[in-house]
């Protein structure tokens, strides 16, 4: 379309409306040859601003939940694994529990132990040292009895 007062050539990609330049046609998406209507080009723009807020607050939230330090080490078990124990951390071990049972259809995940802890991680990395020195290791879980990963946290506070 060259002048302003021709017939539309193009319809928006999304809502199928008769694009006029200058009148309905979003100026910006000519460049990149996204035919839009103003209409849906708003509509985008709030979809996308609505992301870039949820990625913001998340980032925050994770911010934020990194800097505290304190929080609880402890010990969830599972019936299916009676010789295993995960050895972790946060900053709420039924919450933690909480969220494990919803990947499981059985919810048996049992906190067998949880401490306080002003710093968490470090508390963590220590039992995980001490517990690799006497059981296999898969990731966070360990091959050994609740007793031991007890004294595994208690030794690492």
């Amino acid at each position: 379309m060259a002048e302003i007062g021709q017939t539309p050539t193009r319809e928006c990609l999304h809502c199928s409306t008769p694009l006029i330049h200058g009148d309905n046609w979003s100026e910006g998406n000519a460049r990149t040859k996204q035919y839009t209507c103003r209409t849906c080009d708003s509509i985008k723009g709030r979809k996308n601003r609505l992301k870039r807020l949820a990625k913001q607050i998340g980032a925050t939230a994770i911010r934020s939940y990194n800097e505290k330090k304190s929080g609880e080490v402890y010990i969830i078990t599972n019936s299916a694994w009676p010789d295993w124990v995960k050895i972790g951390q946060s900053m709420s071990a039924e919450d933690r529990l909480n969220n494990y049972q919803t990947g499981s259809p059985m919810r048996d995940y049992k906190l067998a132990y949880a401490v306080y802890t002003k710093n968490r991680r470090k508390a963590e990395r220590e039992a995980h040292k001490r517990a690799e020195q006497v059981a296999e290791r898969s990731g966070e879980w360990f091959k050994m009895s609740v007793g031991q990963a007890k004294e595994c946290i208690q030794h690492g506070l």
